[in-house]
């Protein structure tokens, strides 16, 4: 597959794992502790101004495995559903303290699209990754070696531990297709206004890069995270080729 088609269909790829990446890069504020270990993100997607999804992040913690499990999903709205009906389902697991990638999983179904699941098991003893994907009536499993890469989720996560949002920042991703680089740049702080209403903020820059194969930029964006303690995520700007991307916060609870 080469040309616009080729592009086109990496492209949205990665428009739609820097949506997941920045919906969960502050999904699970300091106070999501053991004795309170459910959080809930609400979510609505638009494109070029009209509303085309909707969706939630749901944060649990197991307080006797320490473990983190993180499920997100979508399924698609307004013009984008007059078009095609898409839901989606993404879930990953990692060890609490030390951001230890365990299982990652995507499901895609749709009226039009094929079936797509892939499901991602992380052997650190081995350091390898365990793969199964079905795409329609392909099916695929392998395993291959790994070092210091994360599922979209935990690398979520892991940059949004950092302490320090000022200084430029990277994390390597494996999603059981591709990997890839997200690049995450301090922008400044000033206040955004959504549907919750005018808060502070800090801005932030996103740039994901493929790096198995030609090394193409699959997406940009733009976030803007609480400026708080809670760092919770407010709004995601991006612009493929088709238009503007509008992610934004409606209910954190």
């Amino acid at each position: 597959m080469t040309g616009t088609h080729a592009t086109r269909k990496s492209g949205s790829r990665g428009l739609a794992l820097l949506v997941l990446f920045a919906a969960v890069m502050a999904a699970a504020p300091p106070y999501l502790t053991a004795s309170e270990p459910h959080e809930i993100l609400r979510y609505e997607v638009t494109w070029n101004g009209r509303k085309a999804g909707h969706g939630d992040i749901t944060t649990k913690i197991d307080p006797k495995r320490k473990d983190v499990t993180v499920t997100a999903q979508a399924v698609s709205d307004g013009l984008l559903k007059a078009v095609c009906e898409i839901w989606s389902r993404v879930q990953a697991t990692f060890t609490a303290k030390t951001f230890r990638p365990k299982t990652y999983s995507y499901n895609l179904r749709s009226n039009l699209l094929r079936h797509e699941l892939v499901e991602v098991d992380f052997d650190h003893g081995k350091k390898t990754v365990n793969v199964n994907k079905v795409l329609g009536r392909e099916r695929e499993t392998h395993s291959e070696a790994f070092s210091d890469v994360y599922d979209p989720i935990t690398a979520a996560f892991l940059l949004r531990n950092q302490k320090d949002f000022t200084k430029p920042m990277y994390v390597d991703i494996y999603d059981g297709r591709d990997r890839s680089r997200l690049f995450v740049n301090f922008m400044g702080a000033e206040q955004v206004k959504v549907k919750t209403g005018v808060h502070p903020a800090v801005k932030l820059g996103l740039r994901l890069v493929k790096l198995t194969g030609e090394k193409e930029e699959l997406a940009k964006g733009q976030l803007w995270i609480s400026n708080d303690q809670n760092r919770i995520p407010l709004l995601l700007t991006s612009s493929p080729i088709v238009g503007t991307v509008r992610f934004e916060l409606v209910q954190a609870h």
